[in-house]
């Protein structure tokens, strides 16, 4: 009688090959991958979390949120971090933009209790909240704050002139006299800054709801991928 003896090599050579891949650190790179899927898909969602948090207009999604937000793959730490621009957008990236009378109701009502150079007479829903901008103003269709310090105050807006004001008089051509308060400078009127968005509110509570299981998700693919023999 003959016995023969047959041995299937093909699994221990396999476990042989995934145990070198473990060993010489090839499995970061698999790791790394499923980091950054996870992350590309966390990306997205904190984009659109953080533009409903700001109250963005619809037009401005890609151009303004999608165009300044960014995802870096970062090997070393197996890791994927997400960063904005720190500047504030334009304030016509935001939904409910108007320009008040500075006579009318709304203005006296969104402007009650604030002093004459506090007042501001741009209207946003920026942060689903209606406001005011203090010291804002439009002239020619651009939007604009006065930043306490710099130009002269005889040389203010006329929105904020006050004929007949007895505190406030006017030169011959119109302008305050010096009042001996503090000048202003004029610049353009900016939104919040996306990049301070990002990591409260809203956006940190969808972040923090869906890193953890897209990394579940996509690490561990990659990772079942290098061990399954």
């Amino acid at each position: 009688m003959r016995i023969e003896v047959r041995k299937d090599l093909k699994h221990l050579m396999t476990f042989q090959q995934r145990a070198r891949f473990l060993l010489d650190g090839k499995w970061r790179g698999e790791a790394q991958r499923g980091v950054v899927d996870a992350g590309r898909r966390t990306k997205t969602q904190v984009q659109k979390a953080v533009a409903k948090q700001m109250n963005v207009a619809a037009g401005s999604y890609q151009g303004y949120v999608v165009a300044n937000t960014f995802g870096f793959s970062k090997p070393q730490d197996l890791s994927f971090q997400i960063s904005a621009r720190k500047k504030g957008g334009k304030i016509e990236n935001y939904k409910g933009l108007k320009v008040l009378s500075t006579q009318g109701r709304t203005a006296k009502r969104y402007n009650k209790g604030r002093s004459l150079f506090e007042k501001g007479f741009v209207k946003s829903s920026v942060w689903n909240s209606p406001r005011t901008f203090k010291r804002s103003f439009s002239r020619d269709g651009a939007f604009y704050a006065l930043i306490p310090g710099g130009k002269a105050s005889g040389k203010l807006p006329k929105e904020f002139w006050t004929p007949g004001s007895a505190n406030q008089p006017r030169d011959s051509q119109g302008r305050f006299k010096s009042t001996g308060k503090e000048g202003y400078s004029i610049r353009r009127l900016y939104g919040p800054s996306l990049s301070k968005e990002l990591d409260k509110d809203l956006s940190l509570k969808t972040f923090l709801d869906v890193a953890p299981v897209q990394l579940d998700i996509h690490v561990t693919k990659r990772v079942e991928k290098i061990l399954k023999f």
